[in-house]
């Protein structure tokens, strides 16, 4: 053995490797929860316990880890079985860790390959299987790689006949690649035929706009059970997460690498060089994506990702912005609002796109009715402001440039460049700065020390899709290693200006909203508000606020983004749905030109209640499954009360609400705060309620010794 000590946890994974290796050609990684099994020609099985006679995946030698070389399919490696090494090791990020180091060689006329796998079982990750995958080439001659298998499932769901569905799917996704504005990514059904490649490089949408990045995270559950695969690779990589149904409803899931020496990527290999895949994880989970995602968000923080987990208290504040008015706004229409706004208890007006020359220079806009004065009217404008009792916050694209700005005249050496020799554009039409070349971060800070210093903005408001990704670069000014150093430090950006911030104005706050957009998690290290990012219905605000909440923190700050009149609403935000940010722990923010007395009476009781219950930075508990238990619930805990979020279009009376989470006889008063009534009392051994409501309900729960 390798270490002095058998730890308990670990005697039964030990004790039967020798009992695997006498009787039958499978090696075996086995712990409480999760079984891996290798046969002889390295095809794996992997099974949570967990999920006894409802498990998703099964064993499929068509869909298994492997490399594709000089166009061959090598999936078939025999393992030497003497060489397998199994042992307890204190891993120095994971802890803990039951792994087994595996080999086996592929042989194919000249072509010679061998796979070692390592796999860890940590201990304070019980649903969680980590892998890493090597391949040397034993050859006398140089292959090629065209594509890699990095990790690979094969999924079915086991249905009984006498099962009824509770939504139209019977298996639903969280998707974390990107795609068009408005497709939901957090809840999609499964149907046969369903294809999505999770690409993370750049990519064309369905409508022609270039752009990648998103959240490198893929989950499938039932009823019973869900499987996400995600990569751990410590920045951004330029791989896919396919998802496919075929029509026999089963399904593949896993991460491909396609190396694309163009970029730099490791395309060849020489004898006995070696390929090393991007480090892999499955996580097992119940209910929806939360657990998944929220084990996702640790196992990065283990790795050094350091992902905040909640916010500073001034980060929960209530806010308008300016964007009711769009570009055209002028210094009156603002200050004419804030006195109502003041009336109703927010006191943060944040000014939006529209105040400035050109993306790059960032100067501001000398239009009548705004800054004609310069730098002095913005000054005073910000003065101004905060003499009213108000903070203010600025709106800013930090990476776009416009193509007629001074930046790109006199320092076009800042930018991105293709291959051509060109600067790509993003959705907006706009140059992007390049991430990796320190010149154009030195000037993002000066940026940041202008508007927070010169200016005495509060904090900034980072926004648009194109801070999700940046094609690869091959300005040769900058002296890259590889042209996707770009692409990967994209994180540099938001490390720069929460830098910045922490240097001029320690107590300002950073919020990202990255358009529709699944956030990175290499971001979030960075930024104290991340906000639900363009939703256009309240259902994908509701998805996105618990999926933010589950990989930062339960009580990380996640703004509803904005509640807006429906007389003003254009298909983007919400729709005057304060019950839905509310209820999910959300962070109430609003833009609107003009409310009229039925609208004001509504906001001023929504921010009232919102400041007084302050339910944003409560803990969100995650007790139901967003798409198969109804009604759609949410539940947040603060003080020792428990607040429910319940939704649906219309729900009957006859239909009883199991309010999970109450304590066995226990009895609880139960409020209905959104209609400010008194409900029947329930009790922890029978936590029922039969209500009917349209849209939403909204129920506090005390217990009664309290």
């Amino acid at each position: 053995m390798n270490t002095p000590f058998i730890r308990p946890y670990f005697y039964s994974i030990l004790l039967f490797f020798a009992s695997s290796e006498i009787y039958a050609q499978t090696f075996q990684l086995k712990s409480n929860h999760v079984k891996i099994t290798y046969d002889s020609n390295f095809n794996r099985d992997v099974q949570w316990l967990g999920a006894k006679e409802h498990s998703l995946t099964y064993f499929e030698p068509q869909v298994q880890e492997g490399i594709v070389a000089n166009g061959i399919f090598c999936n078939s490696f025999k393992i030497d079985g003497a060489k397998t090494i199994r042992k307890v090791i204190d891993h120095p990020e994971f802890g803990e860790c039951a792994q087994m180091m595996i080999s086996g060689i592929f042989k194919d006329q000249n072509l010679i390959i061998k796979k070692s796998t390592s796999i860890l079982l940590p201990k304070n990750f019980e649903n969680t299987i980590i892998f890493e995958n090597s391949y040397q080439n034993l050859g006398s001659q140089k292959i090629r790689i065209d594509s890699v298998f990095s990790q690979r499932l094969a999924l079915k769901l086991k249905k009984k006949t006498n099962d009824v569905p509770s939504t139209n799917y019977d298996l639903v996704s969280f998707q974390g690649g990107v795609n068009e504005w408005g497709r939901d990514y957090t809840v999609i059904g499964l149907e046969p035929g369903f294809e999505q490649t999770n690409f993370q490089g750049m990519h064309p949408t369905e409508n022609e706009e270039v752009i990648g990045g998103g959240m490198p995270f893929i989950d499938i559950w039932s009823k019973e059970m869900g499987v996400a695969v995600a990569h751990l690779e410590k920045k951004p990589a330029w791989v896919s997460l396919p998802v496919k149904m075929n029509i026999d409803h089963s399904i593949e899931m896993g991460i491909t690498e396609i190396p694309d020496e163009s970029l730099g990527l490791n395309k060849w290999l020489a004898p006995n060089e070696y390929y090393n895949t991007v480090m892999s994880t499955i996580i097992f989970h119940n209910l929806d994506y939360y657990n998944a995602l929220q084990t996702y968000g640790n196992l990065l923080r283990q790795r050094g990702v350091k992902i905040p987990t909640s916010s500073p208290e001034a980060a929960y504040k209530p806010y308008w912005k300016s964007w009711g008015f769009e570009l055209d706004f002028t210094l009156d229409e603002i200050y004419e609002v804030l006195p109502e706004l003041n009336g109703m208890g927010i006191n943060i007006a944040n000014l939006d796109d529209g105040w400035f020359d050109h993306y790059g220079d960032w100067e501001v806009n000398r239009a009548p009715g705004k800054f004609p004065g310069g730098d002095e009217d913005m000054v005073e404008f910000v003065n101004n402001i905060h003499q009213k009792g108000f903070k203010t916050n600025l709106w800013w694209y930090p990476l776009g440039v416009s193509k007629d700005s001074w930046l790109t005249k006199k320092h076009s050496d800042f930018l991105v460049m293709d291959e051509k020799g060109m600067h790509p554009v993003d959705g907006r039409g706009l140059y992007q700065l390049c991430p990796a070349y320190k010149p154009a971060m030195n000037y993002i800070e000066t940026l940041v020390k202008r508007f927070i210093v010169d200016w005495n903005y509060d904090g900034l408001y980072s926004d648009t899709r194109g801070l999700s990704a940046v094609p690869p670069c091959f300005n040769k000014k900058h002296k890259h290693l590889t042209p996707l150093e770009s692409f990967e430090e994209v994180p540099k950006v938001f490390e720069v200006i929460r830098y910045a911030l922490n240097k001029y104005k320690k107590q300002a706050i950073h919020e990202v909203c990255i358009c529709a957009v699944p956030h990175s998690p290499y971001n979030m290290p960075y930024y104290e508000i991340a906000n639900a990012s363009d939703p256009i219905n309240s259902m994908q605000t509701r998805r996105r606020i618990k999926a933010e909440k589950a990989v930062h923190g339960p009580t990380y700050a996640v703004g509803d983004c904005y509640q807006v009149p429906d007389d003003e609403w254009s298909g983007f935000s919400v729709p005057q749905d304060f019950e839905s940010a509310i209820g999910t722990g959300g962070q109430v923010t609003t833009f609107y030109t003009d409310l009229d007395v039925n609208q004001h009476k509504e906001w001023k009781r929504w921010v009232k209640e919102y400041t007084k219950k302050k339910l944003s930075s409560a803990t969100y508990t995650n007790l139901y499954d967003i798409a198969f238990d109804k009604p759609e619930t949410h539940v947040v805990k603060k003080d020792g009360q428990i607040y429910y979020g319940l939704y649906a279009d219309l729900w009957s009376k006859s239909d009883t609400i199991v309010l999970r989470g109450l304590k066995e006889g226990v009895n609880y008063r139960v409020y209905d705060y959104s209609n400010n009534r008194r409900l029947e009392n329930v009790n922890g051994d029978a936590p029922y309620i039969n209500i009917g409501f349209r849209n939403n309900l909204l129920l506090e729960v005390v217990a009664e010794n309290q």
